[in-house]
Order: structure tokens, then sequence, then C-alpha cells
């Protein structure tokens, strides 16, 4: 290759320098392209916290109270009286069997009574004035109390043909019809009370020795929009036999008696102690198509690491991790919906 001076400086030839130029700008070129398949996001350092505990368990909407209520004596339903759905006083007239067996018993209740009365009275006197014998005024005595007893059975029979309300509730179902045979100990209807209900809860083992009767609770009615608060009336000493798990009730004021039992519930209980937790924004968490939960954490080499977490409950909008992550570690808060394990990232 010849070179050519110009003024005491080597000229290259214009090949040469064409290629390095072209080499130069494909240099640049491939810097350029690396640097535009980083993504650019947001990351925060995670520091353990101090927060509130605070217990969230699923639940459902129970009655205060439930009954199932029926005749105590036989016959032919005459009349009823509601519908299921319907709210009842106690007291109220529910349904009537036909009274007429019963009607007439009493009536024969009723002379026979007289006639055991008259009796007594006649032989009473006799009895005082030593003419009749102990025996026989002992015996008239007897049958005087079997005819009161024998009345007020019968008394209490015409008054069974009329069933009432027990007590001020919902009828939630109707066993009865006009014409049907009623009988002793079949349930007629069912009446739940809902003036109070109750949130309803399921409590790990792990867990219920943290739970005080008494202690308040936060209960969202998800079907009604609605966040309540509540006592923890009721702690069932016993657990179930196989999840080992424990019943717990937290009752609520029911004044319009929008809450109906069945509805879900999230109830919450604050223990009332601080605990040391690492959270992160929800908006950070991804879960991919196998309900899988994690996180993407920058590394030192500007390149993302994809880890699995294991939440423990929320706090605010902020989500509490048990698992998974670490003090010091560098999450992706923004921009992690377009990267995957191993993606360069710029902050």
């Amino acid at each position: 290759m010849k070179k050519h001076y110009f003024a005491g400086m080597a000229v290259l030839p214009l090949s040469l320098l064409a290629t390095l130029t072209l080499l130069s700008g494909c240099g640049a070129k491939e810097e350029k392209k690396i640097k535009s398949d980083a993504v650019k996001v947001s990351i925060l350092e995670i520091q353990n916290h101090g927060y509130s505990e605070e217990l969230s368990f699923s639940g459902t909407i129970q009655a205060e109270n439930s009954v199932q209520i029926g005749f105590s004596v036989p016959g032919t339903v005459q009349a009823v009286k509601v519908n299921e759905g319907q709210h009842v006083n106690a007291g109220q007239l529910l349904a009537t069997i036909d009274e007429t067996e019963y009607a007439n018993a009493l009536l024969i209740a009723n002379a026979g009574l007289e006639q055991a009365e008259d009796l007594f009275n006649r032989l009473n006197g006799l009895y005082q004035k030593g003419s009749l014998p102990a025996k026989d005024f002992i015996d008239i005595k007897t049958k005087l109390a079997q005819a009161k007893a024998n009345k007020n059975l019968s008394v209490k029979r015409v008054s069974d043909t009329k069933l009432y309300a027990p007590m001020s509730g919902i009828i939630t179902a109707k066993s009865v019809e006009r014409g049907a045979m009623a009988a002793p100990g079949v349930p007629a209807f069912t009446i739940i009370k809902t003036d109070l209900v109750y949130a309803q809860v399921t409590v790990p083992e792990s867990e219920i020795g943290k739970v005080v009767k008494g202690q308040t609770a936060k209960v969202f009615v998800s079907t009604l929009n609605q966040e309540l608060t509540g006592k923890i009336a009721i702690i069932n000493p016993q657990a179930d036999p196989v999840t080992k798990s424990y019943s717990v009730k937290v009752q609520l004021k029911n004044p319009g008696r929008k809450l109906l039992p069945g509805m879900i519930t999230q109830t919450k209980i604050s223990t009332g102690k601080s605990v040391e937790a690492i959270t992160i924004p929800s908006t950070a968490v991804v879960r991919d198509a196998d309900d899988i939960t994690y996180v993407f954490v920058a590394a030192s080499n500007q390149k993302v690491v994809r880890k699995r977490i294991t939440a423990s409950g929320v706090q605010g909008n902020d989500v509490i991790i048990s698992d998974g992550l670490k003090q010091g570690d560098k999450v992706v808060v923004a921009g992690q919906t377009r990267l995957k394990d191993g993606s360069s990232v710029t902050m």
C-alpha cells in the first residue's frame, strides 16, 4: 500500500478510510441497539417496616337465631297466614288447623268436670260429718283432680290448633299448605332473627391465640360495598377435628335488615401488636397464567431476576410479603409488565 504525504503527514487511502468509518458506524449502531433493548423501569429498595398486625379472614353472614316450628297436635291445615320472605312479629298468627275434634273434646271435659265437682261437693259434707269413709272421699277427690287435668289438657289442645311466631324475624321456609295434614314434630315454618347478625370466620390454630372475645373487628360486605364495625362475641373452644381450626363470630347490628345470611364477608381483626415485615406496592406484583405471584428484582449487572413471592396480607395499598424477598432487594415497581427473567433494564 502506498502512503501519500501532505505537508509532513501520512494520508490513508480512501478505501481504508471508508472501511474504518463503516466499522465505527457499526459499533455505534450495535451500542445503540443494546441500549434500545433495555427497558426503562422504576425500582424500590426493600426496607423492613413496622405495622399494626391485622388478621384477615373470609367468612359469611349468619342469622342471630334460627328456629323451626310446627304444630304439636295433628290435624288438617285450615289456613296459612304468611309466606316465605315475610317479616313477622312475635306472637303473630302463622297458621291454624281444624279444631272441631278438640273443641268437642273440651265440651266433654267440661261436662265431666262439672259432674265431678257436684259429686265432690255433696260427699264432702258427709265426710266432714264423719258419715263417709275416708277411702270413698279420697276416691272422689282423685276423680275431681283427673277431671280438672282432662279439661286443662283439652284447653291446651284447642289452643295448639293455632300456630304463633315465637319471635320476630323472617320466614325463610314454609312447609305447609291449606288442606294438608299437619303432624307433631314436623316443621311447618323456619324463622330467622336478623336484627343482629354474625360474621362467622374460621381461624387456624396458629392464630386463634391472638383472637380475644370483645376485640373490635372490621367486616367488609362486598355485596353491599359496605364496611361495618363489630365485636367478637363468640369463640368456639372446640376445634374442627379435620382442619384443626376454630369458629369465631363477630356480632353486627342490622337495623335496616340489609345484611342477609349467606353474604360473603372479609373480616379484619387488629391484634394491637406491632410487627416487622416487608411490604411492597401491590402494583409491583405480577401473576402468571398458573396463578403464581412473583416480582422482578434488579441485579447489579443491570438485568432483572424473576422471584416468586408469598403474600400474607395487605396493609393499605401495600402487600405484606412473608417469603421470597429480603431487606435490600431492589424491586421493580413500574415497567415490570414488559419484562421477563434476565431482561436488561435502565433506571
